[in-house]
């Protein structure tokens, strides 16, 4: 007896159709890339128009430049530190995780002008699983940084950590690397922000 195919190659093609979409949407928009030997922001559909345009590449987690200080204190709470440096206020908050005795805890600087997020920065000696920016976290290898984004535009020592600077210029990111690993991430408006 003859069995009617159809229904089951619509379905297999209605899932095939509803899956490729989701796949997109997880891998497109908001992260910067290192291909055809330059460094881009892969936008998503939302970003025509902004300004700059990679500022949807610019968040580190659940920060995003240009955020407000009431949504940034919903997500941590009262800063544990305030620092007026000029027209900018760096605000310091600490990420709780199960740090071993003698470590000291990553913790966030997010610099506001005003009311408005325009610098965000991540540091630890630990790696931070649950705080990304494009696809890379605070102890992940040094190698994970430049197969995402290349080679640095500029490196330099910072000799407070034992370590380097690396920068993606035109963009206004920086990388910390001391040991072989990412030791802090900042990303700001502007570039010297």
């Amino acid at each position: 007896m003859p069995t009617n195919r159809y229904p089951q190659y619509f379905l297999l093609a209605l899932c095939l159709a509803v899956a490729a979409p989701l796949s997109a949407a997880q891998a497109a928009g908001g992260e910067f890339r290192y291909a055809g030997g330059e460094l881009n922001c892969i936008t998503g559909s939302g970003a025509a128009g902004q300004e700059p345009p990679y500022l949807e590449c610019l968040r580190i987690g659940p920060v995003q430049i240009g955020e407000t200080l009431r949504a940034v204190s919903m997500k941590f709470g009262k800063a544990r530190q305030t620092v007026d440096r000029g027209a900018v206020t760096e605000r310091v908050y600490a990420i709780s995780l199960n740090v071993p005795a003698g470590q000291r805890v990553p913790y966030w600087v997010i610099g506001f002008e005003g009311q408005r997020v325009i610098s965000i920065q991540i540091t630890g000696d630990m790696r931070v699983e649950q705080y990304a920016f494009s696809s890379i976290r605070v102890g992940d290898p040094e190698s994970k940084v430049l197969k995402l984004f290349g080679p640095a535009g500029f490196s330099q020592p910072v000799p407070q950590i034992g370590g380097v600077m690396w920068g993606y210029s035109p963009y206004p990111v920086t990388f910390e690397i001391r040991n072989g690993r990412v030791y802090s991430m900042r990303v700001s408006e502007a570039v010297g922000k």
